[in-house]
């Protein structure tokens, strides 16, 4: 099971572990490009549920074809990442690789699903016809403490396709983000980065949080100390894949 530490993924896990208990192993990629705090999220996440649990570091800097980050970086990313987690259950003697991706996956462009399907991966949140919405719904009857947590993704999400990511960039976002958190409460956040320009992504309710002058200039400032000249607030909000926005 690929446990990422957040709803869908530690769903899936503690019903793996559930039907199948020692049968079940979950495995989370520590990378350049996973957002630091997740790593302990899903270690937390798989102690809970009781489910066996390996962390295994990945580097898809190494693969240019990600490196480089094309539009259809994420299908480059899967592919690579799965096919290391279809060697680890070949060693452990496991028959299956299952991951959390939902029938809400369907609507957003997520060039990985093609990887996932190529590799054979299963999805049982899919095959089952499960939405976000209602696998947090079961994630609650669960009582898994993950079941309200904002969604995330990958650190290279936060770059402009076609700019090459580096793991000082990929850093600075995660360093970028973790700022913000600390000086206020925020559900869902991501920090566009633009080179010297960092663009806040937030939900639109808490975008009047940010704009706070007394919180707009803490931020401004732990920011320029992580190397960005100038910090803007999206005005739109928070939404999903801003850079597979086409402009008009």
């Amino acid at each position: 099971m690929a446990l990422s530490g957040g709803v869908d993924s530690a769903l899936v896990a503690a019903l793996a572990y559930e039907a199948l208990g020692e049968n079940a192993v979950a495995i989370t990629f520590d990378s350049p490009l996973i957002v630091p705090e997740e790593i302990e999220d899903a270690r937390a996440v798989a102690k809970m549920i009781g489910i066996r649990h390996q962390i295994q570091s990945l580097n898809e800097l190494k693969v240019s074809s990600i490196t480089l980050n094309p539009s259809d970086r994420c299908y480059h990313c899967k592919l690579h990442r799965f096919r290391e987690a279809k060697v680890l259950a070949v060693k452990l003697g496991l028959s299956a690789v299952v991951d959390g991706t939902s029938v809400s996956d369907l609507g957003e462009h997520r060039p990985g699903l093609q990887a996932i399907k190529e590799l054979a991966v299963i999805s049982p949140l899919l095959d089952a016809g499960i939405t976000k919405s209602e696998a947090r719904q079961i994630a609650r009857e669960l009582k898994l403490p993950v079941a309200d947590r904002p969604s995330n993704s990958c650190l290279a999400t936060r770059i402009p396709y076609g700019e090459e990511l580096t793991e000082e960039r990929l850093a600075r976002v995660a360093a970028a983000e973790k700022a913000i958190r600390i000086i206020i409460d925020v559900g869902i956040l991501r920090v566009r980065d633009h080179g010297r320009l960092a663009r806040i992504e937030v939900v639109s309710n808490d975008v009047l949080k940010l704009l706070q002058p007394h919180i707009s200039e803490q931020v401004i400032e732990q920011l320029k100390t992580l190397g960005y000249e100038f910090v803007t607030v999206d005005l739109r909000g928070y939404r999903f894949g801003s850079f597979d926005e086409k402009s008009s």
